[in-house]
């Protein structure tokens, strides 16, 4: 067997189970006591050192593998920032591992800028979902514009800014992993470039004939359809219309939020300077793909993909056949839902374009209301996820926020009806909204609703109360439970956890502006967004090239560029599928400290992992097999990207 089929079959092997598991935890089919499904070893907290430090020990793994997850004064900072900054006039909160007493704030020129005694300081005890020593301090008083660090004898954070507009950058960033994700394109300078580092591909991919094959004729080969556009889901370079669409929807809606944070020329794109916003340019990238898989009788195909799973290397060299699945009501929905969006958001901007989506909204959503029965997507035998129609899976998200969106664009009554006929259901229910992620979107439609000004009055209310209900769960476990100031559950370090918790942040937002006095939700979200830039258990910035960010990247492409390319949100802790890295400690389910240099070539110390060799090398996993994978916790994804861009904007 070749190389190439071996990568093959363990793609398929790993990622099928991925995917499985990942639809299982969505939906809380799988359950434990701490996290999705992982082991519950307790950890027990040790006396303090000499050096003052309370350490804390996990317990023994669940492999022969020794777990050595992020630990303060170790191997990560004691003292934990947001490793990008503070705007001015925020609350500025730091997150010590040790007691402050005698702690102090120094410019970059190693001057005291701030004694820390005196100022507000919370003693939280041990954090339950790391397992940390936490308290808790405000150093808000300090608004100088500057970069610095907080120093305790020998402990020192890391650096960071105060100043205004300090996160444009993450937000740029975001937007450009798109730029990167792209497929039927080449990437090339200047385009192709981040902070003087060149990410290219030499030509466009997935143009091959063997592109666009009709999955219906499966195995043969008659009917072959025209793609254009798209990115690549995640770390694999295959196309889903699930996934897709609410990717692009978030970026609209963070247009939508804000349209002055978005201008031309700004992204360096290939579309820059053309008078249209870089990010409408973006998105239209995923839209035209979402548009091409349209039937003539309204119905959108499911995606585009291989049978099997992506290849590791350039996406040019894939030559892996490419088939396009059928039809689902659930896709179908989702492109509904984000092209009647569209319509009203590129109106002023591409007029034809604009038609363009509400002609084909018009028409899906036409298929929708004479095709009451649900339509699962035909695998026929494909390892790939089917997302939605997997068995277990709603599409009651899908179809909500369709007729949310058709009532908002073009105030189709029948629309409204059809959006007030899920009132009643359970994805709708405040504790299941605020953790939907892709499989149920219905957020996004109660967020629509109870911001229109043009529905009725007692859909708005409805809308609002499941808004605010939803939030005010998020603001206790943010504001109350949790060391860190997390909004995330020891139950929610699942699959994509991060673009999970970007997901609650938009939320709290949201409820700030419908709130009478929305201070304390705007406080809320605004410690997601410190959790994802480093005020986290594991000190680093989730993102890579933001702040402190991941060094490596799980991902068919990019996994072998150090540093990665920029902008990526990665799925984060995953204790549900990879507890063996932090016993007890869910929100540490992420790094791994190697002891020695491991066959990949990552050197002894490292933290950041990709390679399955390396879960082989320190005995978490046994040799040759893909039951686990750095996938679930170091691969990004489109939606986590367009989560964070989304959140980016609306704590501002």
């Amino acid at each position: 067997m070749s190389m190439v089929e071996l990568s093959l079959r363990a793609a398929s092997k790993r990622r099928a189970f991925a995917f499985r598991f990942r639809a299982a935890c969505y939906l809380g089919v799988v359950a434990g006591a701490s996290g999705c499904g992982g082991a519950t070893a307790s950890g027990t907290v040790q006396p303090p050192t000499s050096d003052g430090i309370r350490t804390v020990e996990l317990g023994l793994p669940q492999t022969q593998g020794t777990a050595a997850p992020a630990a303060p004064g170790r191997n990560v900072p004691t003292i934990k920032i947001n490793t990008v900054g503070y705007p001015t006039d925020w609350q500025k909160l730091a997150i010590f591992n040790i007691d402050p007493k005698g702690a102090v704030v120094k410019n970059d020129a190693g001057q005291v800028a701030l004694s820390l005694d005196g100022v507000p300081v919370a003693n939280k005890g041990i954090d339950r979902a790391s397992k940390d020593p936490v308290w808790q301090v405000d150093f808000s008083k300090l608004t100088a514009p500057g970069r610095y660090t907080i120093e305790l004898g020998e402990h020192k954070s890391d650096v960071f800014t105060i100043g205004d507009d300090i996160y444009d950058e993450a937000v740029l960033a975001g937007l450009k992993s798109f730029y990167f994700q792209r497929t039927r394109t080449a990437l090339k300078k200047p385009h192709a470039v981040w902070k003087d580092q060149a990410y290219t591909r030499a030509t466009a991919s997935h143009v091959h004939a063997d592109v666009g094959w009709d999955l219906e004729d499966y195995p043969e080969k008659k009917r072959k359809w025209t793609m254009a556009g798209g990115w690549h889901d995640a770390g694999n370079f295959d196309m889903y219309v699930p996934s897709t669409a609410p990717t692009a929807q978030a970026l609209l809606m963070a247009y939508e939020w804000a349209p002055s944070s978005f201008g031309d020329a700004k992204l360096n794109i290939p579309e820059s300077g053309n008078g249209i916003p870089d990010i409408l340019d973006e998105a239209k990238w995923g839209l035209i793909w979402i548009l091409s898989m349209q039937e003539s009788g309204g119905a959108f195909r499911h995606r585009e993909a291989v049978m099997k799973w992506s290849p590791e290397g350039p996406a040019d060299k894939d030559k892996t056949v490419r088939w396009v699945a059928g039809v689902s009501t659930a896709a179908t929905a989702k492109a509904v839902s984000v092209l009647a969006l569209a319509a009203r958001i590129y109106r002023p901007h591409d007029a034809p374009f604009a038609k363009r989506c509400e002609d084909a909204a018009r028409k899906g959503w036409a298929f929708l209301v004479k095709t009451p029965e649900r339509i699962k997507v035909d695998g026929k035998g494909s390892e790939q996820p089917k997302w939605d129609d997997e068995p277990g899976n709603s599409e009651v998200g899908a179809q909500f926020i369709a007729a949310s969106e058709m009532w908002r664009s073009f105030r189709l009554s029948g629309a409204l009806d059809k959006a007030k006929s899920y009132f009643g259901s359970k994805e709708l229910k405040p504790e299941k909204h605020i953790r939907g992620a892709w499989a149920n979107l219905s957020r996004w439609g109660l967020i629509t609703l109870a911001q229109d000004s043009e529905a009725p009055a007692d859909v708005r209310a409805y809308a609002k109360e499941r808004v605010l209900a939803g939030a005010e769960i998020l603001l206790r476990q943010s504001a109350k439970q949790d060391g860190y100031r997390c909004a995330s559950t020891t139950d929610d370090y699942y699959w994509a956890h991060n673009s999970n918790l970007m997901e609650k942040t938009h939320v709290l937002a949201v409820a700030a502006k419908l709130a009478s006095d929305g201070t304390a939700y705007q406080q809320a979200a605004r410690d997601q967004w410190h959790w994802v830039l480093g005020r986290n258990p594991n000190g680093y910035s989730m993102v890579t090239r933001i702040g402190k960010g991941p060094t490596r990247l799980y991902h068919m492409e990019w996994g072998n560029h150090e540093p990665p390319p920029p902008g990526f949100l990665i799925g984060g802790p995953n204790y549900a599928d990879m507890s063996f890295l932090s016993p007890g400690a869910p929100a540490k389910a992420l790094l791994w400290q190697n002891p020695k240099t491991l066959r990949s070539g990552v050197a002894a110390g490292s933290l950041w992992h990709w390679k399955q060799s390396d879960l082989w090398d320190g005995g978490f996993v046994k040799e040759g097999e893909y039951t686990k994978g750095w996938w679930a916790v170091t691969e990004p994804d489109i939606l986590y990207s367009a989560n964070l861009v989304l959140a980016g904007v609306v704590v501002r």
